[in-house]
């Protein structure tokens, strides 16, 4: 297979001449070193390692390829630093596959076709159009967000895109119909729905958000589109689009829940506003949050499940640096509901916002049935955050303030914080030793969780250097597939490695020269049964809320599925993983 240009670059080009036309660069051991460009320091952070063809940055804790820097010197995106780099590898670029082009493209004009016929559909409705406007979405809006409607009908949508040239096949792989039962042709999978396109960062359609216009219990009140090649949950967040320039000139983003909360934060002047849509936020929604602006509110329902958002939303966020607030919602009303009383209003909650750790010890404090009770809440699920935020001064900070509020002395929770800090240290991203002390903290699962990945992200880039621990890193590969299958597994080893682990990489390069081969294989065995433990259990979790559904659906043929898949999870959760070469030193 040919290289691709981005390989043909790497190949051509040192990353220390690259970066050493920049700055000035002085050999370090197998590094090399200089003062960072990033930041005006005195004394050299920047690191650069010719061997791995990265770099990281220590004053500004940012680092990556030669591409990274390119994008960050230039103030270019990834396909600028391609076209400057290739030019200096005086290479061409090629075009990409026609045919997988031209399959990506039918795919879009596919999903436009059915955007336009969604919208006229609901132009046709005259009782849709009331209902939306009952909900206080302008005429302007409608069209800004192109809402449409699906008809009460099995395959109206289908027979639609037939008449216009498209395929099964092709609706299929855009997520507009699903397959029938044996004998019968496939059907809409959106049937009497107030449809929202959801588009990518470039405005493309590539998947729709649709709520429910029936009143019978038990049918979902929004339904979305499955993942395709275009769309991806854990990618995109709805409104993005539209909200690139809102939160670079408000800086901060405003995270809603409901496409309805969407829109109408935009029509009250919100245009920094996206929504998750009902999933959680991920990695690399913060990402693409953090790029813009390092503030975000969070403005999510006042019920205990929007409270639950908040906790599982603050704390990557807070890990990454961000400064996260709360806007707090009236009892039983969400955005949607206080922009059609009054839009003013919303400005004035999002105004008073107040920092997450606030936020959740004024709410522990109205739920918690005595002093104890809110003071021991606060212990488990406040200081955590606290651990979260890297800076010391801000830091200190909440401590003060969550002292005040329990009646503590500031030592005191200080030394609860570093308590804390010392048996689930942010660094066991970057320390086989730390490992351990992650596993001894059972209370955190979802910051236990994410260490844990980033410890092994970390891990299996650095064992793919050296050649003496290529059999640990199968071995490592091997049992993560039978654990989180192919396609979660490809993020843990993501050629270009994430930035904020960058310097994790280069600590763990100096552990691997100093550790013992036994040492190594143990703290090894000891984060990959953590992990599987932790993802056997989520696993257990989602079966059996399928299980349920099985249930009512009298399938017996997915219910033997589904408990095939929880005797494996079982099986993981009973056993701890041993790495092979470990049983053959006990020989």
């Amino acid at each position: 297979m040919a290289a691709t240009p981005v390989e043909q670059i790497k190949e051509r080009l040192s990353i220390v001449d690259v970066i050493g036309g920049y700055i000035e660069l002085k050999n370090a051991g197998k590094s090399y070193k200089g003062k960072s460009p990033f930041t005006n320091e005195k004394t050299p952070s920047f690191y650069v390692s010719p061997e791995r063809g990265m770099y990281y940055c220590f004053s500004s804790q940012q680092g990556g390829d030669i591409f990274t820097f390119i994008e960050k010197m230039e103030g270019v995106d990834f396909k600028g630093a391609l076209k400057i780099l290739a030019e200096r590898a005086h290479i061409e670029l090629v075009p990409e596959d026609p045919k997988k082009r031209d399959a990506r493209e039918t795919q879009y004009a596919l999903l436009e076709e059915a955007t336009q016929y969604f919208f006229k559909t609901r132009e046709e409705h005259s009782k849709i159009g009331e209902y939306i406007e009952k909900r206080g979405v302008k005429v302007q809006t409608v069209h800004s967000w192109r809402i449409g409607y699906a008809r009460d009908e099995w395959r109206a949508v289908r027979q639609h895109l037939s008449i216009k040239g498209f395929t099964d096949e092709q609706m299929l792989s855009a997520g507009l119909i699903k397959k029938a039962d044996q004998g019968k042709e496939p059907y809409d999978v959106f049937r009497d729905r107030i449809v929202f396109p959801i588009m990518d960062s470039s405005g493309h359609v590539v998947a729709f958000s649709g709520r429910t216009m029936k009143t019978e219990t038990g049918i979902p009140k929004y339904v979305n589109s499955p993942e395709t090649e275009l769309f991806q949950k854990s990618e995109i967040l709805y409104g993005y689009d539209k909200a690139k320039h809102g939160i670079r000139q408000y800086d901060f983003s405003l995270v809603v829940e409901g496409q309805f909360d969407l829109v109408l934060a935009h029509q009250a002047g919100y245009t920094n506003t996206v929504a998750v849509s009902g999933t959680a936020l991920t990695k690399h929604h913060i990402m693409l949050l953090q790029r813009l602006s390092q503030n975000v509110v969070l403005a999510l329902d006042a019920d205990r499940a929007g409270v639950s958002a908040v906790k599982r939303s603050a704390l990557p966020m807070l890990l990454q640096g961000m400064d996260v607030k709360v806007a707090h919602m009236p009892d039983g009303l969400d955005p949607a509901d206080i922009v059609q009383r009054d839009p003013h209003e919303l400005k004035q909650i999002v105004g008073k916002a107040v920092h997450v750790i606030e936020f959740l010890l004024s709410i522990l404090k109205n739920t918690s049935k005595d002093d104890r009770t809110y003071k021991l809440r606060v212990r488990e699920e406040i200081l955590p955050l606290l651990v979260a935020i890297d800076n010391r001064i801000d830091r200190e900070h909440f401590e003060t303030i969550v002292a005040e509020h329990i009646g503590a002395t500031k030592d005191g929770v200080h030394f609860e914080v570093d308590r804390i800090s010392a048996t689930a240290s942010s660094t066991s991203e970057t320390k086989i030793s730390s490992a351990k002390a992650v596993i001894s903290n059972e209370n955190r699962s979802i910051q236990r969780k994410l260490a844990l990945e980033n410890h092994l992200c970390v891990l299996l880039h650095v064992l793919k250097g050296h050649e003496e621990f290529l059999w640990m890193r199968k071995d490592i590969l091997e049992h993560l597939t039978k654990v989180l299958g192919e396609t979660e597994l490809t993020a843990l080893v993501d050629e270009r490695i994430r930035p904020e682990l960058q310097g994790g990489i280069f600590t763990l390069e100096e552990q691997l020269e100093k550790i013992q081969e036994r040492q190594l294989l143990e703290d090894v065995s000891d984060v990959l049964t953590l992990f599987s433990h932790i993802i056997a259990r989520e696993k257990l979790s989602k079966l059996r809320d399928r299980i349920k559904t099985a249930e009512v659906e009298k399938d017996d043929e997915k219910m033997l599925e589904i408990l095939s898949q929880a005797k494996e999870a079982e099986i993981i959760l009973q056993n701890n993983v041993v790495i092979s070469r470990i049983a053959e030193t006990e020989k």
